[in-house]
């Protein structure tokens, strides 16, 4: 597969279905003005829950009941099938059906020949048998890493990173940059155009006026420097591939650490009942960290650590048909505990105030291999058809979905 900049697709705009609704009203929130850079410091967290969600003193089920949904498993790996890695799972509905992809490697993770799966189906119950979606050329002697789907017109766009030069660090590398392939049918997928460099493991979304939200990470001198971490672009351009801005951003003035609180920081926006755009950062401290912006995602204001808590791993937001905003994550306790996967529901994108399970059955990992953990891990979700879709990676090498009756949520009054 050759590798080049192409001219995009399609340029009619019209947004794609990954849409972030906007809201109608701004309440009389304090910003102060940072002289250093065209950003934004708030004067509390953007977001938190309320006291007593989680109970981090009970490790089993943090004092949450888990929510009734209907589990499914479209990757199982094999010894037999060579590749026993499967991980950064992505959902999207596209012309009556839903597309998950995944990225899968032979034992360990985000190594050369690492390539990018997919399957779809017709009622998320029944799924096709996965496909290649696309693999990693050999001169670049690195991996293809999945990062999800945004659908432009009648276009579906599938996106990946593009690593090199293994055994360089993922974020050490500036030759690292997100990519996209198109299809008309879900099926035929056309060539490789790049988007961004950088690390991304999220496809573009819209925000409430159309423009493209992409969120990842800086690569290269800049990361290794110290100079940045999260990297959050936008465009104008509705096809998801051209255009592409870096917003402004100073997470250095971070306190009380600066910079040493971030590695991965994995964006994932949603937009709050006053309009406000909010970014919540994966950190080292076990609290979400989180940006807001006024201005459509051009700048953002310096992250503040929330009391949100989070086992250092990637998370996923989302809105609900009756505007609830929801966040899926592992609250832990502690780093790296993935072993449950919970889902929190906040009637404003203020305060979140109700919490369920959506798995926490014990796992174990069948194969080892560098980088991998037990655990429902890497969440991504999708509303479609009255349900509530979230594909996450089973201890890194089986891709589980657990679709969910919106019912089952209550209705959006407080609790």
């Amino acid at each position: 597969m050759k590798y080049e900049r192409r001219p995009p697709v399609n340029t009619r705009d019209k947004p794609p279905m990954a849409r972030l609704t906007g809201h109608r009203f701004m309440k009389p929130y304090i910003f102060l003005l940072m002289l250093s850079i065209p950003s934004l410091a708030v004067a509390a967290p953007p977001f938190g829950t309320a006291e007593g969600l989680f109970d981090l003193s009970n490790s089993k089920t943090l004092g949450l009941t888990t929510i009734p949904g209907e589990h499914v498993e479209i990757h199982h790996a094999t010894e037999e099938s060579g590749f026993r890695f499967a991980h950064h799972p992505g959902l999207i509905a596209f012309k009556g059906r839903i597309y998950c992809s995944w990225s899968n490697g032979r034992v360990h993770e985000d190594r050369p020949n690492q390539r990018v799966l997919y399957a779809s189906s017709a009622d998320g119950s029944t799924w096709s048998a996965a496909r290649v979606l696309t693999a990693p050329p050999e001169s670049v002697y690195g991996s293809c890493v999945a990062a999800g789907f945004h659908v432009h017109d009648e276009n579906l766009v599938a996106c990946f990173t593009l690593t090199h030069d293994y055994p360089t660090p993922n974020l050490q590398n500036e030759k690292n940059a997100a990519w996209a392939i198109v299809s008309q049918d879900g099926i035929d997928w056309g060539e490789p155009a790049k988007i961004a460099s950088g690390f991304y493991i999220e496809a573009p979304r819209t925000l409430s006026n159309g423009r493209l939200f992409l969120g990842g990470e800086h690569t290269g001198e800049i990361w290794k420097s110290h100079q940045a971490r999260m990297r959050l672009l936008y465009t104008d351009s509705a096809n998801g591939i051209d255009g592409w801005k870096q917003a402004a951003i100073d997470p250095s003035v971070v306190k009380p650490n600066g910079l040493k609180v971030f590695g991965y920081t994995e964006p994932c926006p949603f937009v709050r009942d006053d309009g406000v755009i909010v970014c919540p950062f994966r950190n080292q401290s076990g609290f979400l960290y989180a940006s807001v912006s006024l201005d459509n995602g051009e700048t953002w204001s310096v992250p503040q650590q929330t009391n949100f808590p989070d086992s250092m791993a990637r998370f996923n937001t989302g809105r609900l048909p009756d505007g609830r905003v929801y966040l899926i994550n592992n609250p832990g306790p502690g780093q790296m505990n993935r072993s449950l996967l919970t889902i929190s529901m906040s009637h404003d994108g203020v305060l979140f105030d109700r919490a369920w399970i959506i798995r926490g059955e014990p796992t174990t990992q069948r194969f080892k291999g560098k980088g991998k953990r037990d655990g429902w891990q890497y969440p991504s979700s999708l509303v479609w058809k009255n349900s509530l879709f979230v594909a996450c990676s089973v201890n890194k090498e089986d891709v589980a979905i657990t679709r969910v009756d919106l019912d089952s949520f209550g209705n959006r009054a407080r609790k």
